[in-house]
């Protein structure tokens, strides 16, 4: 329980590290909010993708309030890594050019026994 608390507070200090990257305006408890989405007390749409309209994309931009660059922040994707999307890259958004997201922004929340809907770390 202490590691996962740990984790969960670990990947909520990354996703604010930059400077406004997490909206100040909307606090809230990681867990129970995605428990309440998992259990459809929020609405964040059925499309399961990343698309900016898709249900993933809303659960972060929306629900959590995760700004742009609380995931887009790097220019380009080094070959070593996994990333999402990649072959839609680059892309330009409301005249910005949309910058890549890193897998390792995702891990923390997304690994097993953390808040979110386990995608790493399966045991």
């Amino acid at each position: 329980m202490k590691q996962t608390l740990f984790m969960a507070m670990l990947a909520t200090a990354l996703l604010s590290v930059s400077a406004g990257t997490v909206a100040e305006d909307k606090p809230m408890n990681l867990r129970k909010t995605a428990e309440a989405i998992r259990a459809g007390q929020v609405n964040v749409g059925k499309g399961y993708n990343l698309a900016e309209e898709g249900r993933f994309h809303q659960i972060h931009v929306e629900t959590i309030g995760i700004k742009c660059g609380g995931c887009h922040t790097n220019d380009s994707y080094p070959g070593s890594y996994l990333f999402l999307r990649k072959a839609e890259f680059p892309q330009v958004v409301n005249g910005e050019k949309l910058k890549a997201v890193e897998r390792a922004k995702c891990i923390g929340c997304h690994s097993e026994g953390n808040v979110a809907t386990a995608f790493y770390n399966l045991k």
